[in-house]
Formats: structure tokens, sequence, C-alpha cells
């Protein structure tokens, strides 16, 4: 790659092997060999418990491996998976899981189960009460540390209940130490309660953290990261899942009359919310901004198209340290790429873009706006059906390879070779993932590869939203949402659009810049879209239709699954090898959505262990 410069600062790392091998004390009840009341005496024991809390918060929260060896992207309308290492999303995507299963990878759990949520909030309680009860001493080199890890552990507690409410609804806001001989009849809280306590624990951490950590300190939880979260919490507490809208099959959730009603002052708070992170000062400068870098440059490649800046989004040191609000350092190495590249590279493409996922990348109309391919005016723009991938937005061309592009100076044939659609290794959807990839990627690259937990452009999206459900649209929304789009070299947003219009450009500007950050799974269910009146309608008359595996666009129900196959054709427009081809959409496969699927369920064990909990919403 020209001018690359890999994200590897000693602060990062030095911090990453810090919570890899810290103390033991969290992981079990103290033996004989060390009394609780010790394990909180000295500042290197209480620092080593700490930097652990951190282990297990990436534990939870597995980054490009959210399903053990998948992306969460493959049990959405983003990415297919393939069938090795037991195939997780196809568990999900047909049906397969539930109470009496779970899903499981080879020889191992998910580590995202209900139990793994709360082995790891315990160990955030015993820190937080342990450090108060047995006054443990600060820093003796840097006072105050005590008091940001104190903060760091209330943020990282808040942060796992938020990893759990995402999969199962309605929890335990677990904030202090149980008493595992004691009367252990738990029961799921409402989501009220729920935003109530996780705003306790967020409000401290903002009030106690720094604006940044530096240094060796680097990575850390800061205000910004408890700031971001709270946004995110005010803005699930807003969307229709718990704001007026109605659980699809029988809604068991506590409480939920409290919020069947809607209430619009929701987005307020949201707005508000997101736009104190986006205001955030550091030493009198804004803490957060959009990488941009690399200018206009291409990669060195001359025939990609592949801009140098949405690469450098995930690996430049000035992006992750201004652009990033949370961080899991060190998520894969950068081997991670021989899983998904091309087999006519050496790959396996495990888990591989669909075309629903593509069409969201907007065509560049004539006008010098952009377009949805299938908003009825692309076609009145210039979009040609025919030529599928000509003048699309920027990220399509960084984050997906398909049919006649180049990567590493070779043109991908989905048609024909190793990399045909359905060879063995090979792509089942006609096209292979290039997002976080390094462009000179070779097999022996042992550069670390960071995951993105927040980013500042997830916080200006939730703003641009909130804005427009609360106030229409506004210079202020078009701005924000303009802005991010050029900074990834995009067109602007057609002016005049009505609010409902505006907000289809939003949520379809979060699935293009968020494409496999394991944000789409969440978002779609907290706005009921599976469900929503017009996606069903649409996936009704597709039905009907006498030729239904070909009507577009698919609605947005995650119950099917498209591609895009390369068929020799003289009348073409596309030629690969000496051979013209017309791109043709097909159906690949039927998926399983039900209203079972908005909540993930408890194993039958944990409700065996503790029968006051109740199952999850229609399981």
């Amino acid at each position: 790659m020209k001018n690359k410069v890999y994200f590897s600062c000693t602060s990062l790392l030095t911090f990453a092997f810090l919570f890899i091998s810290c103390g033991k004390v969290l992981d079990r009840v103290p033996d004989s060999q060390i009394t609780e009341e010790v394990a909180f005496a000295t500042w290197d024991k209480v620092n080593s418990m700490a930097n652990k809390l951190y282990r297990d918060m990436r534990d939870r929260d597995k980054g490009i491996v959210g399903l053990t060896d998948f992306s969460i992207s493959g049990i959405t309308d983003e990415c297919k998976g393939t069938k090795v290492e037991t195939a997780i999303p196809d568990q999900f995507n047909f049906g397969t899981f539930g109470p009496s299963i779970g899903m499981v990878g080879p020889g191992k759990t998910l580590g995202i189960y209900w139990g793994d949520f709360y082995n790891s909030i315990r160990k955030t309680n015993v820190f937080i009460t342990g450090v108060e009860k047995y006054k443990s001493p600060d820093n003796p080199l840097t006072a105050g540390d005590l008091k940001n890890r104190v903060a760091e552990a209330h943020f990282i507690r808040a942060y796992l209940h938020f990893l759990a409410t995402r999969w199962y609804g309605d929890v335990v806001y677990m904030d202090y130490v149980v008493d595992l001989a004691g009367d252990l009849k738990f029961a799921r809280q409402s989501w009220p309660d729920f935003v109530k306590k996780i705003m306790v624990d967020l409000d401290f951490a903002i009030a106690n953290l720094p604006a940044r950590h530096i240094d060796n300190e680097y990575g850390r939880a800061d205000k910004g990261a408890a700031m971001a979260l709270k946004a995110i919490i005010l803005y699930m507490n807003a969307s229709p899942l718990y704001n007026g809208g109605k659980l699809p099959g029988s809604d068991t959730r506590v409480g939920k009359d409290s919020y069947a009603s809607y209430d619009k002052e929701k987005w307020k708070l949201a707005a508000d919310a997101a736009k104190a992170v986006m205001d955030l000062q550091n030493s009198g400068a804004p803490r957060y901004s959009l990488y941009q870098g690399m200018g206009s440059n291409f990669q060195a490649e001359s025939n990609n198209m592949v801009y140098a800046r949405i690469k450098q989004i995930y690996i430049d040191a000035v992006a992750i340290q201004n652009e990033w609000i949370l961080v899991q350092p060190n998520c894969k190495a950068e081997s991670w790429q021989g899983d998904h590249i091309p087999p006519s590279y050496g790959g396996a493409a495990r888990l591989q873009p669909l075309q629903e996922q593509v069409d969201e990348y907007e065509f560049v109309g004539n006008d010098g706006y952009g377009y949805a391919t299938y908003d009825p005016l692309a076609k009145s723009k210039g979009f040609d059906e025919n030529l599928p991938y000509q003048k699309r937005d920027p990220r399509f061309y960084s984050d997906v390879m398909y049919h006649g592009c180049t990567y590493q100076n070779k043109i991908i044939n989905t048609a024909s070779g190793t990399d045909k659609l359905g060879a063995s290794n090979a792509t089942s959807t006609g096209y292979y993932l290039r997002k976080f990839f390094h462009e000179d990627w070779k097999r022996s690259g042992t550069w670390p590869l960071h995951f993105p937990m927040l980013r500042l452009p997830e916080i200006q999206l939730i703003y641009a939203e909130a804005m427009n459900k609360y106030y229409g649209p506004s210079q202020e929304v078009y701005t924000v949402l303009n802005t991010l789009r050029a900074r990834s070299f995009m067109v602007p947003v057609p002016p005049g659009l009505d609010a409902a219009a505006l907000h289809k450009y939003i949520q379809r500007e979060r699935r293009v810049e968020f494409f496999y950050e394991n944000k789409r799974y969440f978002y779609a269910r907290w706005n009921l879209e599976p469900d929503s009146q017009s996606e069903l309608a649409q996936e009704t008359a597709a039905k009907a239709s006498s030729t239904p595996d070909l009507v577009w666009p698919y609605p947005r129900t995650q119950r099917v699954a498209h591609g895009m196959i390369p068929v020799a054709d003289a009348t073409g427009t596309y030629i690969v090898s000496g051979v013209t081809y017309k791109m043709q959409r097909f159906k690949l496969e039927d998926r399983v959505f039900t209203s079972k699927n908005y909540y993930w369920p408890l194993l039958i064990s944990e409700i065996t262990n503790c029968p006051s909990l109740i199952q999850s919403p229609n399981w």
C-alpha cells in the first residue's frame, strides 16, 4: 500500500499486553494464597485487576470476530458466511439454534451468552467494591490513576450491560456484588429502569474520566467513550423498539406499557447527548474529528479505484487517536485476511457481501448528488442497471471486490477459474470482502488489526437522525451528513428532501459507513425494520410476482439473501479475460426471521439455575 502508516505505536500495544497478562484475583474467589484484603492493598495489584476488566470487555465484544470465527455481519443482510467452523451464521439464519442448544463454534461457546456477560459484570463489581472497602492506594508515581481506574470500571460495567441488553432485551442491572450463598431470585428489569441505572454509571464515568488519556494510558475508556455510550443508549430509548413501536409476536417485556406510547422528546435527549460528544473539548481543541488524511490519493494500483484515505481510517494512528472513540487493540492479526480473500490468492471467502448490501452504495448522479440505485430518480440521473458498478459511492470500491475489479494488480473473475461463483472456497454471492484489508497484504504479514468499537460517525449519525426526527430537515442535519460523506469523497445528499426522505439517506449512510462493524444487526432491530409495514408489503408484492426471485429492490426483512452472477452474453457490458458478460441478480437463499429473532433466548440451563428469570420474548 502506498504511504501506509500502520497504527502499532508503543502506547496502544503496551496497553493491549497489559490487560492480556494481568492478575487472577477477579477470575475466582480468593484462596488461601492471597486474601481479598491483600489483593486490594497495593497499587500494582489493583492496577492489574483493572486491566483485566478490559480483557473481559474485549471477550464480550469480540469485534471483527463477534461470532467466534465470523463477524456479526453474517447474520444480517450484509454478508453470507461459509459452512466452515460449524457454520455459525447459518445456525442463526436457518433457525437451528435455540434455548436448548445455543450456537457454538468448534469446541467453544460464543462467549456472548447471558452467563458470560454476568461473569464479567461480577468482576467489575468485585473491583469497584474492593477498592472502596479496602481503601486501595493510588499510583505512587502518578496521582489520580486510581480515580481513573474506578471510573473506567464504572464505564466497563455500563458497557457490559449495554452488550447484554443488545442481545437479550430486558436484563438485570447488576451494580453490586451478589452473595452467592444468598437468595438468588433475580428478575429482569424494565427498560426504563435499565436506562436509569446505566446512566448512573455513565454519569459517574463522565464526571471522573479525563477527556483524553495520553502516552501509555492511551486506549483506555475516557470521558468521550462514556458520553458516546450515553448517546447510544438514549438513541435506543428513542427508537421504535422502546418508543411507541410494537414488538411482533407476544410482547412479554417487563414494563412495556411504560413506553408503548410515542414520546417525541426522547429524540431531543438523544440529539443533545450526541451533540455533547461532538462538541467535547480537550485542552481547548475538539477531542474528536473525522480523519482527513491522504488527500485524494488512490492506492498504488492503477485501476482499483480505492481511495487511500478510506483504508487509512482503519490503520492510521491519526484516525485511531482522533476519530475512534473506543478501540479494541490487536483484535486480529493481518493474517485474518487470508480467511476472506479469493481462492486464487490463497483465501477461503469466509464471509461475502450480499447484493442487499451492495445496493446501499449510492449512484453518483449527473447532477452531482447521490441516489440509491433503486430510487426511481436514479435512472433519470444516469444510472444504468447494465453497468451496476459504475459511478458508485467510493466506499463501495474500498469495501467490496466484484467481477472485473482489480485487487493486487489482478482482475477478479467470478465467472471462471478458481474464484468463480460456487467454486471450492469461493464466493456464493458474486462478491468478496475488501473492508479492513491491508491492500498490500502478504500471508506472512503480522501487523495487528485493531477494531473500532465506537467511532465518531456513529454519534454524528445519531445526531442527524435525532435532529431530523425532532425538528425535521435542517441545514445542520445536511451539514453533518454531507461532511461525513465528503471525507470519503462522496457527493452530497440532494437538497430539499422532506423528513421521511432524509431519514432514508441517514439510514443508508449508516449501512455504508459501518458495513462490517457490527452495527447493522442491532440498528435494524431497534428500528423494527424487518417488520415495518412498508417492507412487509414490499415482500408480499415480490412473492406475488411471476418472477419473485428477480423482483428488485429487495425488502429489508432479513428473510431473503441475493447475489449477482456474471452471464456470458454478447450484448453485455463487462469484458473480463476477453469474454463479454452481463450481470444478473439471483436469489441465494431464504432465511428464517420471526418474532423470536429480535432477542436471543436464554439457554435452558440459565432458567434452570435461576427460575425467576423469564425467557426472552417469543421463545
